[in-house]
């Protein structure tokens, strides 16, 4: 991990911020889509109506998104993330509070925290929104076995849903998000 970093102290003061900052997109992997389903007892065409499917515009992904794959879908390539309300708050966000904290989605574990695997090492930093973030500085030094375990599952999620994505765009012949969700919650790498 990175050692000059050790000393960053955070505590989450559950004030809602990144919950409802409108530039953020709650992305969702395969995981939390069948960790949100499961846990609210959803089908996936009860589940869908909790997601958007945020389209690309142009060749290049947005850059708080390169890490995310995008998926094909019938409109185009797309990002799935929680849906956000007119306002700009999560669907899930109920007086400062989320509605499904012990089932939010990775993404939501883990900020402000970013995490990178280069092949030799896992690395992290933080989120280009952590000035969001009353939290940061405040509260208990975050121990760097907390970092790394966070890290592996982070990364480990993301790299199972980088696997699905990537064998989905190069097979499936007619994208439909209700297809990708049928497929992702009968897939055996995202039970929990």
């Amino acid at each position: 991990m990175n050692p000059d970093k050790d000393q960053i102290r955070f505590e989450c003061t559950r004030c809602g911020a990144c919950c409802r900052e409108d530039s953020l997109l709650v992305t969702v992997t395969g995981r939390d889509i069948s960790r949100i389903s499961l846990g609210l007892n959803l089908s996936a065409s009860e589940v869908i109506r909790a997601l958007n499917f945020y389209l690309i515009e142009g060749a290049e992904s947005p850059e708080g998104l390169r890490d995310i794959p995008a998926i094909n879908t019938e409109k185009g390539p797309a990002y799935i993330a929680l849906k956000k309300l007119e306002n700009g708050d999560c669907l899930f966000l109920k007086d400062n509070l989320c509605m499904i904290h012990v089932i939010r989605p990775m993404v939501c574990m883990s900020f402000p925290f970013t995490f990178l695997d280069d092949g030799h090492s896992k690395t992290w930093g933080l989120s280009a929104k952590k000035v969001i973030c009353p939290g940061l500085g405040c509260g208990p030094h975050v121990e760097n076995t907390e970092l790394r375990d966070l890290a592996i599952a982070v990364l480990e999620d993301l790299a199972i849903y980088q696997e699905f994505v990537t064998e989905w765009n190069k097979n499936e012949k007619n994208p439909t998000a209700n297809a990708i969700l049928e497929k992702i919650l009968s897939d055996s790498r995202f039970t929990i």
